[in-house]
């Protein structure tokens, strides 16, 4: 009996007729080009979103082999969506390349340590167990600096300069689970609210405090909130060319959401990459199976989750009285930059919530390009082109230090990663806060 689903040697997208359709409505009016995130550190035309498209066009017209420098060139595109945006017929660009980066993992294969990543994706207790002795050992070589880990033993090499995530003694998931119900709402008269949370693995394993922000502050807005069975949003692996990976975390996830999203008024993501993908790229994943009833069961139960999938910002400012509570605080000291997201902004169009929530008790100081992407880019842009993803992040450090604001915030813990690890290369003393650690902290304020 054949596999359903993803076919293993064959896309999953129609490549060739997509590809046709994207490439004859380019007028070539180059308005993508200055503004793409690699293209501003070489300036190489062939690393521009038209060069990128020319050579997928060649590659599907056989006139190009994709061979390993091929490969190498398409993997260096951050997948911003910047291009998207600027395009005047808003052309998938990202998608083309998606697509060709799956063509080229089914060629290639995928990187050993790639791999290894990918397989705890897919095996949750695995991965509950490396990260807590990640977090056992981690002082060894590693001093813990606020929200972000750094070598303990420095030298000349750029690697040991390096800023990386913190880790926990148990992850978020570990620590909270089932249906947690208000206890110290500010108005406990009000009628009992439910919504759901996905909370994302760096919110997992890494910055618990984001979850535990959130869970607060529902709380105090008389919330019950339902942690449902959940894995990894499959970001990491769909953005390599794993599709088989990403789907068999999709299928777990959904199943799990739809059957939560009967229960509750939303399911809160307080990730910009992961409600994304969640909110986008799974439609994507589905359109591509092969067998169509298949697809249409599982279109259906998508379609039971997609509209309760909300950015948490975007919840809190518009469907809770959270702004009418933070007006009763006394204005914070502390001077706040906001950085966009890419998956926030560009693709789900949500920058103006945060700041809306923010902007009560925090003076707001905005940088230059608060939208241009930090340059964290993915796994293999943090692990194979670290130099591309370290020169991305040099100028949005110095915009956000030319503020002279004490927090930078973002809805985005990859965002955190990057730009902790940017800050950190010039010695900048900016402290990252997400934007639900400062709300918090706001309506904690007597």
């Amino acid at each position: 009996m054949a596999r359903s689903g993803l076919a293993k040697h064959s896309s999953p997208f129609d490549i060739n007729a997509s590809l046709q359709e994207v490439t004859q409505k380019c007028v070539k009016c180059a308005k993508c080009v200055p503004s793409c995130t690699i293209y501003r550190i070489h300036k190489d035309e062939s690393t521009s979103p038209r060069g990128f498209l020319e050579l997928i066009a060649q590659v599907k017209q056989e006139s190009l082999e994709l061979d390993t420098s091929l490969k190498k060139i398409f993997e260096s595109c951050f997948l911003c969506t910047t291009c998207v945006q600027v395009c005047p017929f808003h052309l998938p660009i990202d998608a083309m390349i998606e697509k060709i980066r799956l063509t080229s993992a089914r060629k290639y294969g995928i990187t050993w340590h790639k791999k290894a990543y990918f397989y705890l994706l897919r095996h949750p207790k695995l991965m509950d167990l490396v990260f807590r002795l990640c977090y056992a050992l981690s002082p060894c070589a590693f001093k813990q600096e606020g929200d972000k880990l750094k070598w303990r033993f420095k030298g000349s090499f750029s690697w040991q300069k390096r800023a990386f995530f913190p880790f926990v003694a148990k992850s978020f998931l570990q620590t909270h689970k089932g249906i947690i119900a208000p206890k110290a709402p500010l108005e406990p008269k009000e009628p009992l609210r439910k919504v759901g949370l996905f909370i994302g693995c760096l919110g997992n394993y890494n910055y618990p405090q984001v979850g535990e922000s959130l869970l607060s502050l529902l709380d105090k807005l008389n919330f019950s909130v339902a942690i449902p069975k959940q894995v990894c949003c499959g970001a990491p692996a769909y953005f390599t060319g794993d599709f088989e990976t990403a789907w068999f975390l999709a299928k777990q996830n959904i199943e799990s959401l739809a059957n939560l999203a009967q229960e509750v008024e939303a399911i809160l993501v307080p990730e910009a990459t992961c409600i994304s993908m969640l909110k986008k790229d799974y439609q994507h994943l589905i359109e591509s199976l092969k067998d169509n009833q298949e697809r249409a069961l599982w279109a259906e139960k998508f379609k039971s989750i997609q509209a309760k999938l909300q950015m948490a910002s975007h919840f809190l400012a518009t469907q809770t009285p959270l702004s009418k509570h933070l007006e009763t605080k006394a204005q914070s000291p502390i001077s706040v930059t906001y950085h966009d997201p890419c998956h926030a902004k560009k693709v789900l169009g949500i920058y103006k919530e945060p700041r809306s929530l923010l902007q009560i008790n925090h003076q707001i100081i905005e940088m230059q390009e608060s939208d241009r992407c930090c340059g964290f880019g993915g796994v293999t842009m943090q692990s194979e082109h670290y130099q591309l993803s370290l020169k991305a992040g040099a100028p949005k450090a110095l915009d956000i230090v030319g503020t002279k604001a004490q927090v930078v915030s973002a809805e985005c813990s990859a965002c955190r990663v990057q730009l902790n690890n940017a800050l950190a290369q010039i010695d900048a003393p900016v402290q990252f806060l997400h934007p639900l650690e400062l709300l918090d902290k706001s309506l904690r304020e007597r």
